[in-house]
């Protein structure tokens, strides 16, 4: 009798490990597979597109009201005049057990890409994160067995999409475990281990290259630097949160919420104008930040510039949210950070040490920043050294991230992401 109970709980665990290791399996291809395609779309229309605005100016001002329109008749006709509300509806799935409905996955790709493309201030991170969160939790609905796990399996999707995104596993290993659920159990870490594996094995055979490519590549970083690393960290705690509160404030406070129509064309005539004067600020702005890795080029940004898009961004952010649009802080903390770093890079080798190394600054920055703004660093530190590949700043990175991180904690414990969670405990 004993041997029958023994033979039987072996089998069930054969079984549940099989059926547990095919899910993650799964959820690895086919998350991959649909970020991998999401993010090429997205750079591929919204290169186009903001090529035509630069040629046609008057396009500024079209551009988001198509954007935001669109999205907007989405949300009416198609899916039910229900709004999206970025990560924390992951947040609310994986603390309080709600359902993220399998609509979550047309609806934030289909906004995400129609939200940048068109010149929304934001990125398709957020829509990324949110969608393959909603492919993890319908995965857990198939078997019994699986319910059990679902927040582990909304991790591990989560993990595999930000793998793609960033060129970096870790990564996307640390985003799930800072921001959406720290676990510690075997399936966590099974199915994570499962998912960021499949993301290297299709940035293999797709040959998926890392976010910007140096045209100059820094071997070392000189002790000199430490001091303006540290101030930098400081002002990166601050800015994060500065960007957190104007983004929440835009959201809270613009106008016409009772008339959507008249809130996203608002949105967009402001969008419109900041985008006339600034066109950096473009969808994700990834395009200027890739003029910051030339040497060439790096040294056409003036201080005063940097100064205003760093202030300007969570701005114009805010309005995108406020509008209708789909994303959230992840996109502007990279550019904001960037911005940031290399302001402070070019005021030094100015004014304090000719001999510093420009791209070292702009990495520092955006590491920094991302800590502060998302309270998560070790995610910073291993997303930064996968969109330029490269690590060679790796050890002061994991130093200075906490200082920002802390500062940022000190000022405001939220962010823009857990201040809804909070609320809802509450």
């Amino acid at each position: 009798m004993d041997l029958k109970i023994h033979v039987s709980k072996k089998n069930f665990y054969w079984i549940k490990w099989s059926k547990i290791i095919f899910c993650s399996v799964l959820i690895g291809f086919v998350v991959g597979l649909v970020t991998l395609m999401f993010k090429n779309l997205v750079e591929e229309y919204e290169h186009i597109l903001f090529s035509k605005a630069q040629s046609t100016k008057v396009m500024f001002f079209v551009l988001p009201l198509m954007g935001l329109g669109l999205i907007y008749c989405l949300r009416l006709f198609v899916f039910h005049n229900r709004k999206n509300k970025g990560i924390s509806e992951v947040l609310e799935a994986v603390h309080f057990k709600k359902k993220l409905p399998a609509y979550k996955i047309p609806s934030h790709f289909f906004n995400g890409f129609l939200t940048v493309i068109f010149g929304g201030a934001t990125g398709i991170e957020v829509s990324t994160v949110v969608a393959t969160a909603a492919m993890g939790d319908l995965a857990s609905k198939k078997e019994p067995i699986f319910k059990k796990y679902k927040k582990e399996f909304m991790g591990a999707a989560v993990a595999t999409g930000i793998s793609i995104l960033f060129c970096s596993p870790l990564a996307g290993f640390f985003f799930s475990y800072e921001n959406i659920k720290k676990q510690n159990s075997n399936v966590f870490w099974i199915s994570h281990a499962i998912g960021v594996s499949i993301a290297v094995l299709l940035m293999f055979l797709f040959d998926v290259q890392p976010l910007f490519e140096l045209h100059f590549l820094p071997k070392i970083w000189h002790l000199q630097a430490l001091p303006y690393f540290f101030i930098i960290s400081l002002l990166a705690g601050i800015y994060g949160v500065y960007m957190t509160k104007i983004v929440l404030f835009s959201k809270q406070k613009f106008p016409f919420k009772n008339m959507p129509v008249l809130q996203f064309v608002t949105a967009s005539i402001l969008i419109g104008s900041i985008l006339f004067v600034f066109p950096h600020l473009y969808g994700d702005g990834y395009h200027t930040l890739k003029s910051f890795t030339s040497p060439q080029t790096i040294l056409t940004f003036s201080t005063g510039l940097l100064m205003v898009l760093v202030l300007i961004k969570p701005w114009i952010t805010g309005i995108t949210l406020a509008g209708g649009g789909d994303g959230g802080v992840f996109a502007p903390s990279i550019f904001g950070g960037a911005c940031l770093g290399l302001m402070i890079g070019i005021i030094v080798k100015t004014y304090f040490y000719d001999d510093v190394v420009l791209i070292n600054f702009v990495i520092m920055g955006i590491a920094l920043t991302v800590s502060a703004t998302l309270h998560a660093p070790f995610t910073a530190v291993f997303l930064t050294c996968g969109i330029f590949n490269n690590y060679s700043l790796i050890l002061p990175l994991l130093i200075f991230v906490f200082v920002s991180f802390i500062v940022s904690k000190k000022i405001y414990p939220f962010t823009v992401y857990s201040i809804s969670l909070q609320k809802q405990k509450r």
